[in-house]
């Protein structure tokens, strides 16, 4: 299923790989495995991560702090695009294998990850450019915005489909239809909670370290108000100086490093999901380890 590397699994990890049972999964037993796999193989993600909170860094510094470090440029302003597009399909696309190779018990680490990655980069950026230029162009219109929602559903387990399975598919949106296939409101339900719920913990987080910024005072005349403004729609603090906004973006990112792998993970683990339901996916897996 997951390409095999000769590079062996770090000891820290070793004793944390244990097989999860490959059996249908409720909602909650969803969750569950999201942070058993998340809190086991914590150091394997966060490795991973880093490429995608490297991205959102160049973001930021491209959109709000470009007057402060860099002159205009067109030619720089492109060359930034373009390294924060690579950072982040290598970041998703790496969380997307560390979650299939550790919810399989299978030898994984962040060096073999990246090199999986790579090998399936062009797939995965060709895939990713495809499906938000159908869901993002049908979301502008409010009458598209139904068929963007359908779409985005069903073409939702694409990045796995390019990332896990082997060969690699060659119609991965059909690929991904055909999981989906009867079964759409489930699978919108459960992705719209894991979304809202990895959204929750970012929010929560970001509001409690707002309030110590209140409580010590070193946000100066920021309120209550403000503070749950900044978590909630992550408005930017009226008549803030570039130093205190760019600690808020410090504090942004790490909320993010730790809130992000749970939705990539919850995605991952509805594929397999899927896999189990439709193809016997966990018979085929004991087929091939007997």
């Amino acid at each position: 299923m997951l390409e095999q590397n000769d590079i062996s699994l770090q000891d820290n990890n070793k004793s944390a790989l244990v097989a999860t049972p490959l059996k249908p999964m409720g909602f909650g037993e969803i969750l569950d495995t999201i942070f058993s796999l998340y809190r086991k193989h914590f150091s394997l993600f966060l490795g991973l991560v880093a490429f995608s909170v490297l991205a959102e860094l160049l973001s930021h510094l491209l959109i709000d702090f470009s007057d402060f470090f860099f002159p205009p440029n067109p030619l720089l302003g492109i060359t930034i695009v373009i390294i924060t597009v690579a950072f982040f399909i290598i970041g998703i696309g790496g969380i997307v294998i560390i979650s299939g190779a550790t919810y399989l018990a299978e030898d994984i680490t962040i060096r073999s990850a990246l090199q999986q990655t790579i090998q399936r980069f062009w797939e995965l950026l060709v895939c990713f450019f495809l499906w938000s230029l159908v869901v993002g162009g049908l979301a502008i219109t409010i009458i598209g915005i139904p068929f963007a929602i359908f779409f985005a559903v069903r073409w939702g387990f694409f990045i796995g489909t390019v990332m896990l399975e082997k060969p690699v598919v060659n119609r991965p949106f059909r690929r991904s239809g055909q999981l989906v296939s009867g079964m759409w409101w489930q699978i919108f339900g459960m992705l719209l909670a894991i979304f809202l719920f990895s959204t929750l913990v970012h929010m929560i987080l970001e509001i409690s370290i707002g309030f110590i910024l209140i409580f010590t005072n070193l946000g100066g005349e920021i309120g209550f108000i403000d503070i749950l403004e900044w978590g909630l729609l992550s408005e930017p603090f009226e008549n803030s100086t570039p130093f205190f906004y760019a600690i808020l973006i410090a504090i942004h990112l790490c909320v993010f490093a730790i809130s992000y792998p749970i939705w990539i993970i919850g995605i991952t683990l509805l594929y397999f999901n899927q896999r189990i339901r439709k193809e016997g996916f966990d018979i085929e897996m004991q087929a091939r380890d007997t």
